[in-house]
């Protein structure tokens, strides 16, 4: 059987170099396109933008209150224009994603790609987001990764500025027992990704114990959930509402705050009001580390 003949082998050897070469820049070029949008501020960065915009609430639908139910404007620190649009808009929690590169922390919803994203990659740092976001009452850093290097570089970068009201969240409860132990003036918030793993996190108490709250995807949240995760003095996040209607619901039901990209939505809820108990307030202290060390994971 005769071995196969490659199309380019047929091209003379100075051909044949050019083409593997404008194939190489071709892929780089596709590869780039794919990883990095070009940002409203002549930045780049990596995963989804917030997706900002306003839709006029129908004042016949509105309930006569929504104090005590915070407004997170969604994904909004992943660029420095969304940040001020949110707050100009009310917003009262400022949403961040936190990603590495190398030793340094970025707002992004991902990782930037290893092979170009420390050349590359021209996000937001973590530390202008968290500048820029001082106006509003809480920061809300979602963190993308979850390795050591990267959670000694988050609580190095909280130890070396002036507390200020902190919300992590995250998918791994080995990271929020970290943030317990070495930053435990934040709001530690685990995220559940659907009803079945809510139904699980409810039925186990040694990691109720170890957290202040839940983020879940507000389809997740029934009438029933919300009572149980009150009954066990968890906040409640609820993502992504941008209909009135939902909301409505879920503030009905009790839940702490939602995650939003309605603009309008956070100017419903937003601002200082009378009565509205602040986040870490509301937070009922997780139980000693040492009594439900079996919840590590």
């Amino acid at each position: 059987m005769g071995s196969r003949v490659k199309a380019t082998d047929c091209l003379p050897s100075g051909v044949r170099g050019a083409v593997i070469t404008v194939s190489l820049v071709c892929c780089v070029t596709a590869l780039f396109v794919i990883a990095f949008v070009r940002a409203d501020e002549g930045e780049f960065t990596t995963g989804r933008l917030p997706v900002q915009f306003y839709r006029e609430l129908e004042a016949r639908g509105l309930l006569d209150d929504y104090v005590g139910v915070f407004a997170i404007a969604h994904n909004s620190g992943d660029s420095l224009v969304a940040t001020r649009e949110a707050i100009d808009h009310g917003a009262d929690v400022i949403e961040i994603d936190v990603a590495s590169i190398g030793s340094e922390l970025y707002a992004a919803h991902r990782s930037p790609l290893p092979l170009v994203g420390r050349r590359l990659f021209r996000g937001p740092m973590l530390a202008d987001v968290w500048e820029a976001a001082t106006a509003v009452e809480v920061v809300k850093l979602d963190l993308k990764e979850s390795s050591p290097r990267f959670v000694k570089l988050l609580l190095d970068f909280l130890h070396e500025r002036e507390p200020r009201e902190t919300v992590a969240v995250s998918p791994s409860l080995r990271v929020l027992v970290a943030f317990e132990e070495r930053a435990p003036h934040t709001v530690r918030v685990l995220t559940v990704p659907d009803g079945r793993r809510l139904d699980e996190l409810l039925r186990n108490p040694a990691i109720t114990d170890v957290i202040d709250g839940v983020s879940v995807a507000h389809a997740a949240l029934t009438a029933g959930r919300i009572a149980a995760l009150r009954e066990r003095g968890l906040l409640i996040f609820a993502y992504t509402v941008n209909d009135l209607d939902r909301l409505n619901e879920l503030v009905i039901q009790g839940v702490d705050a939602v995650s939003t990209d309605n603009l309008a939505i956070m100017e419903l809820l937003g601002g200082p009001r009378l009565g509205e108990a602040r986040l870490r307030d509301r937070a009922v202290p997780p139980a000693s580390l040492h009594s439900v060390a079996d919840a590590r994971q």
